[in-house]
């Protein structure tokens, strides 16, 4: 998606991909396969290149530090990128800018772990503090058993882990910023997100909340890019708790909650994450469409499925990655625009649900008015 944004802006970009099957290797006409573990390999490709940006945050901390050593230009920049991935600093960053923060603590080993528990009580959610999304790394403690069946698994093994209060979630909202070395910025709407098994369902755009709460969101999440002097698409995810908001998590780079953006707004979340990360004037966010509904194709089975056969709704779009049909991995994703939110949510997720059965028939055209 962030290739598509290149093509009518004239920006040449090569692709470091894992493999030349990735969907980004498949559609870019400059293409490196590399492992970007690896800084001799990400300085080869980075030779030649104005700017470096990122479609993840799992590349580690030391080696972007050292990227910036070699002189590659990062955008966001190495400092930002560590910030803005590790769960526990951004805690403390939203809390230095005046954002809520959802009682927790950080541990690195069972003891500690043991003690945070035993302080924040039941329900607690355990999480990975980097590397997790989509509801991986992501532990729900309902009682001492399930705190003995997460010590089994070894989770103070890897990275240090937070361990947060649960409370009672009543909707959660996101928001994109998108920032110029300038410090130039523009915010889009506030979204509604749904999330099933933790991975994100449904985007409503805009989100149906007081004016009050969503301009809190944004000036949220302008505040954080401009504490870690951001340069791209900021992603921040919310939660509302007795209808205050609390920090969820960030993410440096460009978001699902904000596909919608493409067939949505003015001017997408990828191509203002382009111009800022090439410091040029940015696009104006605004919606072009009352509301938006966007629905993630997510993979039930393990065989490809294809589009052929559907019709969609007026004011609906089908996007689909080029990704191999993996069980729970997001393939696509469909976006219907227009006024009626009750609608657009209904096409949406019907078009996705046939996108993502696991037994769509070929020979028969699916019925429209199926129930997702």
């Amino acid at each position: 998606m962030l290739f598509e944004a290149s093509i009518p802006l004239g920006v040449d970009m090569r692709v470091l991909a894992r493999t030349s099957s990735d969907a980004a290797a498949v559609v870019a006409r400059d293409v490196m396969v590399g492992d970007w573990h690896d800084l001799a390999t990400v300085l080869e490709f980075a030779n030649g290149c104005d700017a470096v940006t990122f479609d993840h945050e799992l590349i580690p901390a030391e080696l972007l530090e050292a990227f910036e050593r070699e002189g590659v230009v990062l955008r966001p920049g190495a400092r930002a990128m560590g910030l803005a991935s590790d769960k526990a600093a951004q805690r403390h960053l939203a809390a230095e800018v005046g954002l809520k923060v959802v009682p927790h603590a950080c541990t690195t080993d069972e003891q500690g772990l043991r003690d945070a528990v035993g302080e924040i009580g039941y329900p607690a959610v355990v999480k990975a503090t980097r590397g997790g999304y989509d509801g991986r790394a992501v532990w729900w403690l309902h009682g001492p058993s399930d705190l003995d069946t997460l010590i089994d698994q070894h989770v103070t093994d890897g990275p240090p882990i937070l361990v947060e209060r649960a409370l009672s979630i009543s909707a959660e909202l996101a928001t994109l910023v998108a920032r110029r070395g300038t410090g130039d910025q523009v915010a889009y709407p506030v979204v509604q997100t749904e999330q099933t098994s933790g991975i994100c369902a449904t985007v409503t755009a805009p989100a149906a909340t007081t004016p009050a709460l969503a301009r809190e969101a944004q000036d949220g999440a302008a505040a954080l890019a401009d504490a870690l002097d951001y340069v791209g698409v900021l992603a921040v995810e919310y939660f509302v708790i007795d209808g205050a908001l609390y920090l969820n998590e960030l993410a440096p780079r460009p978001h699902n909650s904000g596909h919608y953006t493409i067939d949505a707004c003015v001017t997408s979340q990828f191509e203002n994450h382009l111009r800022a990360v090439l410091d040029w004037p940015l696009g104006d966010p605004s919606m072009i469409t009352p509301a938006a509904v966007m629905a993630n194709v997510i993979a039930t089975t393990a065989r490809q499925l294809r589009p052929t056969e559907l019709e969609p709704p007026a004011g609906t779009r089908i996007h689909l990655y080029g990704k191999g049909p993996v069980p729970g991995r997001k393939l696509g994703h469909v976006t219907a625009c227009g006024a009626d939110r009750v609608a657009l949510r209904r096409n949406a997720l019907d078009v996705a649900a046939q996108l993502s059965a696991p037994a769509l028939d070929s020979t028969r055209r699916p019925d429209p008015s199926m129930a997702p």
